[in-house]
């Protein structure tokens, strides 16, 4: 016999002994019993939860459920939004003023006595400096000569929407003026008057003045003045001073132009000092800021032919100990132009005061100065500077003041679904350890409600609400005080059978919690303190703790496990005596189990199941010794008896079990603990017996 032949003859053996057993009665007759695994398993409360992450085993190896989930959770984008801001200006030429002048004329006692000797006044001829004169008479309707006046240097021409002109006439002459009229004229044909005022009773080294409005008018650089209907008093005797005079001073000021050619002086066309005045509402009153992030944008075009320079200034955002103060110029150019600013106003305080006599508030300043070229341009009512500027996307990361009074409500569920495997039944919990914990790092306080909180159970359609002290009355929520920036104070309420339902609502065995917070801040805030404060990590988060030591009395609990059938190498023989599949069982459970198992198919379809009667076979619970631990499992076979039909069935469609237990506290209503060495262990076996003879 080879190596090969002896193997076979020896698992052959090995088979029989386990297997078979011999029995000699007439011939060769004997019964046969057949053995076979179908199923082995393990079910305990340990791994009955969904979650694995949420059982905790103690340091005596008892069970507790650890759960924690957040609530609420407010934060300092929930209290305060800095709104984005936005300017426009538009700055056209008719707030640009030309340049004021004063142009003076004299009119000498020579040029008088010259014009009245060509008028025929021969009294007026060929006198000499110095000379003596009797006197002179009266004159009447002399006329000067028109004195031309040129302002090329200031403009070419423009059309005035306003302006002023200022006539004043100095008498150094030896007479008195009794009439004179001024007349001023653009150059050329002298036919278009732009000011004509009578003067009167101008005495001997006295100055007359008046003004007139050049609104409407086109002015052109070269003028003509002329002095006309000029009446004189007598002069009594005088030595005659040939350099006498009569001053024409012509003051040009406050010209503002629709169109113009000119040299444009340099002036400060934009000067906006004003200030942001931000609407928080629910009264928040915010006395200074810290930023985190933030943009400063100005976007300015021009189509003046002359440079402009601004500056834009925040006076109270300060970094480093300086203000924001940006500046930039729009230089000429063929297609205008432009300039672009972004300023990061990261990490800038920023007090929101007006130098401690307001809240809210957010000061800036924008300036704008037109430099001088010298050179002559041509703009009209087309031409502008265009301005948009403001702030946007500040997010804080620090505020302080006085944060208003606001109710923030949250309506939600958690899920709380690790009883999930507990398909019906219910659980008496002993001690759950259940804490509402309510951390705040604003520096604010509130009140938080419990204005309803129900636990779901999906499984049997049970809906409990949360009833007690702890619902009806609010609890007053702290907050650090300043200057303790950065620290957080904790609110716990513990939830016991004193102050709420809390043990009967976690033993009906939730699979969700509905709740509905409120949380009122500054119910009685003072806001002449301005003392609150938060920084963009600061939180007022409502959180639930829940501790549930698996210690307490159940009553038809119900777990199941499903497991795959090894039923691929059973087979019956025809000549069948007897078909038992026999479960196998061993409990470490302090509790009382009814036993089930259900075949089902690989489409998940029941078809059969281990037990036919109404009555579920009980397995007896453990035996608990006197620390309250069981040391000594129980240990039961139950049996079930199969035909041959039953049992083909099973082997050609069983493809899983599913093992179903319910577990009774006995003594009834007797609180139990429960350990993670608890469990019950069990086996199903086929036995089946045939007889094989002549």
């Amino acid at each position: 016999m080879n190596l090969k032949k002896l193997f076979y003859l020896i698992l052959l053996l090995s088979l029989t002994a386990w297997g078979c057993k011999f029995k000699v009665n007439d011939g060769l007759n004997w019964d046969q019993n057949l053995v076979a695994p179908i199923l082995k398993s393990r079910l305990d409360l340990q791994h009955a939860f969904t979650d694995s992450a949420l059982v905790q085993t103690n340091s005596d190896q008892s069970i507790t459920i650890v759960f924690r989930d957040t609530l609420a959770n407010i934060s300092l984008a929930d209290y305060l939004v800095v709104p984005d801001t936005s300017y426009a200006a538009k700055i056209t030429l008719d707030s640009i003023s030309l340049a004021t002048d004063t142009i003076t004329q004299y009119i000498t006692m020579e040029q008088i006595l010259a014009e009245l000797c060509a008028q025929g006044q021969t009294i007026a001829c060929n006198l000499t400096q110095g000379q003596f004169m009797p006197g002179l008479p009266a004159v009447n309707n002399l006329s000067g000569p028109p004195q031309s006046i040129n302002a090329a240097q200031f403009f070419q021409e423009a059309d005035l929407i306003s302006g002023w002109m200022v006539v004043e006439l100095e008498n150094k002459l030896p007479m008195a003026i009794d009439v004179v009229e001024f007349n001023l004229r653009n150059d050329g044909t002298l036919q278009d008057t732009l000011v004509q005022k009578t003067m009167t009773n101008i005495a001997v080294n006295t100055t007359a003045k008046d003004s007139a409005s050049l609104a409407g008018k086109t002015v052109q650089s070269m003028l003509a003045a002329t002095l006309e209907n000029i009446t004189t008093a007598p002069a009594g005797p005088f030595f005659l001073d040939l350099y006498a005079y009569l001053r024409v001073r012509i003051i040009v000021h406050s010209l503002r132009a629709s169109r113009a050619t000119a040299v444009f002086p340099a002036q400060r066309v934009i000067d906006d000092y004003s200030r942001i005045n931000y609407g928080f509402g629910n009264g928040i009153e915010i006395t200074k800021i810290k930023s985190k992030t933030g943009h400063l944008i100005l976007d300015a075009i021009s189509t003046l032919q002359d440079t402009l320079a601004f500056t834009y200034g925040l006076p109270t955002a300060v970094k480093n100990g300086q203000s924001v103060l940006i500046s930039d110029r729009l230089i000429p150019s063929i297609n205008g132009a432009q300039a672009h600013i972004d300023l990061e106003l990261d990490d800038y305080f920023i007090d929101l005061t007006l130098n401690g006599d307001s809240v809210n508030l957010f000061p800036y300043h924008l300036t704008g100065d037109l430099l001088y070229s010298g050179v002559l341009h041509t703009m009209d009512l087309n031409d502008s500077i265009d301005l948009n500027y403001g702030l946007v996307g500040i997010k804080p990361a620090y505020i302080e003041g006085y944060f208003g009074q606001n109710t923030f409500s949250f309506q939600d569920s958690i899920r709380f679904d690790f009883f999930r495997s507990i398909l019906g039944g219910s659980l008496d919990l002993n001690a759950p350890v259940v804490t509402l914990g309510i951390v705040n790092s604003i520096g604010v306080d509130a009140e938080l409600r419990i204005r309803q909180m129900d636990a779901l159970n999906f499984r049997n359609n049970s809906v409990l609400s949360l009833a007690g002290s702890v619902v009806t009355n609010p609890t007053a929520i702290r907050g650090p005080q300043l200057p303790n920036v950065g620290q957080e104070v904790t609110t716990l309420i513990k939830l016991d059978n004193r102050n709420s339902n809390i043990r009967q609502f976690l033993s009906s065995l939730p699979d969700q919690i509905r709740f509905d917070l409120e949380v009122l801040v500054n119910k009685y805030g003072n806001p002449a303190l301005r003392n609150n404060f938060a920084t963009d990590a600061s939180k007022l988060a409502a959180y639930l703790d829940v501790e549930i030591p698996l210690d307490g009395a159940t009553n038809q609990l119900w777990l199941q496990d499903t497991v795959d059938l090894n039923l691929a190498n059973a087979s019956l023989p025809t000549s069948v005596e007897q078909s038992k599949l026999k479960l196998l069982c061993r409990n470490q459970f302090p509790l009382q189990a009814e036993v089930q198992i259900y075949f089902q198919d690989m489409s998940g379809t029941t078809f059969d199941s281990l037990f036919t009667t109404a009555t579920r076979p009980i397995l007896p619970a453990g035996t608990v010794n006197s620390s309250g631990y069981v040391d000594v499992p129980a240990a039961g076979e139950l049996v079930a008896v199969f035909d041959q039909p039953r049992f083909v069935q099973l082997k050609q469609r069983g493809a899983r079990g599913i093992v179903s237990l319910r577990l009774t506290t006995k003594p009834d209503g007797q609180p139990v603990k429960i350990y993670t060495t608890y469990g019950i262990d069990f086996h199903l076996v086929g036995d089946v017996s045939h007889r094989v003879g002549s």
